[in-house]
């Protein structure tokens, strides 16, 4: 089962809180969204807006705004996704993000 972290099993941490039981999210913004059609959903939910002289992306679920199109990616992906979690090929740990997924194969499965 999920641990308080948005993971499954070993206690760790991958940065994601997350309640398995609330699948709409705590604020009502999460959408159940399979794993191939993330990438789409993203792409829906970001818009390019200027903020004065400064280009940046705005999310058109919450408003929320990044001068980083891929950090407002990931923003949609862990504050309005739910989907299946994301398993490490390595040691079939489970993650509720991808980027959770490369944080944890990066830190523990690379070759330093």
């Amino acid at each position: 089962s999920y641990d308080d972290y948005g993971q499954y099993g070993d206690q760790g941490y991958d940065g994601q809180m997350i309640d398995p039981n609330m699948t709409a999210g705590a604020d009502g913004n999460k959408v159940r969204v399979s794993q191939d059609e993330i990438v789409a959903f993203i792409a829906s939910n970001i818009s390019e807006t200027w903020q004065g002289e400064r280009k940046c992306w705005i999310c058109l679920i919450c408003s929320k705004t990044s001068g980083v199109k891929r950090d407002l990616g990931r923003h949609v992906e862990a504050m309005h996704v739910t989907t299946d979690p994301f398993h490490c090929d390595v040691c079939s740990q489970l993650f509720s993000t991808r980027r959770a997924l490369q944080r944890h194969t990066a830190a523990y499965h690379s070759s330093r």
